[in-house]
């Protein structure tokens, strides 16, 4: 498959959970897109400091948070599908995106209750527990090699 046909399908399979995605799938489809981020809101930064435009940094920003929040979903989509790949649940992935939400709102929590001294030791060790481990461990899982499905194992061959 080529880089255009796996970004491509990416792209087609936005809200397509079943199913299994290749190493390959998944990480053209992500890194094209975060290419495509930084070139997109780099352009509109630049185009906008050219015009002379003060706000240029908060239209590169809105940019930047538009495609995300259109990437969302698809990048969770080709996520899932590639733990489908590797024989584990969908939810693996969908960790992460919890732990994120979990991690926001503990920090509320933490705001509103905690010391000033409390809240960054707080706010350093939920950056860790519930952000860098969950991501690194996302990243090895989506680097592992595709599994045969338990499906295949089953059927029986004459």
């Amino acid at each position: 498959m080529t880089v255009w046909q796996c970004f491509v399908r990416g792209w087609k399979g936005y809200v397509k959970f079943e199913g299994r995605a290749t190493r390959k799938e998944f990480w053209v489809f992500t890194l094209v897109n975060i290419l495509l981020m930084i070139l997109l809101t780099g352009t509109v930064a630049t185009v906008m400091a050219l015009a002379g435009n003060p706000y240029g940094v908060f239209y590169a920003g809105m940019t930047y948070t538009i495609y995300a929040l259109a990437l969302a979903l698809p990048i969770l989509a080709v996520g899932i599908r590639r733990m489908h790949d590797i024989n584990r649940s969908g939810w693996w992935f969908g960790g992460v995106y919890l732990a994120g939400i979990v991690s926001r709102l503990l920090n509320m929590i933490l705001m509103e209750y905690a010391s000033p001294e409390t809240y960054v030791w707080m706010k350093i060790t939920l950056g860790i527990v519930l952000g860098w481990i969950p991501l690194l461990v996302m990243i090895y899982l989506c680097c592992v090699k595709s599994k045969p499905s338990p499906e295949a194992d089953n059927r029986i061959v004459r």
